[in-house]
C-alpha cells in the first residue's frame, strides 16, 4: 500500500546555502589567512593566535544565527503535523551500527516513513508503514554517528522489530500522537 510522500517543510534559502557549513567555515579561514601574520606581528605570536581564534569564532557563530532560527521553525512547523527526522533500521538489516535517514510521521495506531538521499537530501522512495507499534524496553543513547544527540527506541510492528533513532523531543511526539501515552 503506497502512501503519498510525507513532505515535510521545505528548507529555506539560509539552510540550503549554509547546509555545506561552506560560508561559515570561509570567513574564518580567510581571517586565518590574512589577519593572522599581521596580528602576529603586531601582537607576538601567543596573542596574535588568541585574537585570531576569538576572531574566527565569533564570525562562526554570527553566521550560523540565522541558520539556527530557521531549522528550529522548520522543525517546530513539522512536528505541528506529527512529522519528525529520524533514523531508521529493521532488526535483521544489513544496516549494522546505522540506520537509513529520513522522517517518519506518528498517527494513531501507525508510523509512516520515509528515507532520504543523504543527511540532507530530499525524500525517495516509497513510504513505509508500520501498524500497531508498540515500544519495548527504554530508549538508549544513540551513537553519534547514527544521530547526535539522539535516542534510539525499539518498536514491534506489524512487519517486525524497528529501531528508530530520534530526538527526546520527536520521541516525546511519537508516545503521545501514535502510541497514545502522554510525554
Amino acid at each position: 500500500m503506497n502512501e503519498p510522500e510525507l513532505e515535510p517543510t521545505p528548507r529555506g534559502r539560509i539552510e540550503k546555502i549554509l547546509d555545506p557549513n561552506f560560508l561559515a567555515i570561509l570567513p574564518p579561514v580567510v581571517v586565518v589567512a590574512a589577519g593572522m601574520n599581521s596580528w602576529m606581528k603586531d601582537f607576538g605570536f601567543w596573542l596574535g593566535l588568541t585574537v585570531t581564534i576569538a576572531a574566527s569564532l565569533a564570525l562562526t557563530i554570527i553566521l550560523t544565527m540565522p541558520l539556527l532560527a530557521a531549522k528550529k521553525r522548520r522543525i517546530a512547523l513539522d512536528a505541528e503535523r506529527g512529522i519528525f527526522e529520524c533514523a531508521h533500521r529493521e532488526k535483521g538489516s544489513v544496516l549494522k551500527g546505522r540506520g537509513a535517514q529520513g522522517y517518519a510521521k506518528a498517527e494513531p495506531g501507525r508510523l509512516l516513513f520515509q528515507a532520504k538521499t543523504g543527511v540532507t537530501g530530499p525524500l525517495a522512495g516509497s513510504v513505509e508503514v508500520y501498524s500497531a507499534p508498540t515500544p519495548f524496553g527504554e530508549p538508549i543513547k544513540a551513537p553519534w554517528a547514527v544521530l547526535p544527540k539522539g535516542r534510539i527506541v525499539a518498536l514491534n510492528t506489524d512487519k517486525g522489530v524497528v529501531e528508530l533513532a530520534a530526538s527526546p523531543a520527536s520521541l516525546a511526539l511519537l508516545r503521545e500522537r501514535c502510541l497514545g501515552e502522554l510525554a
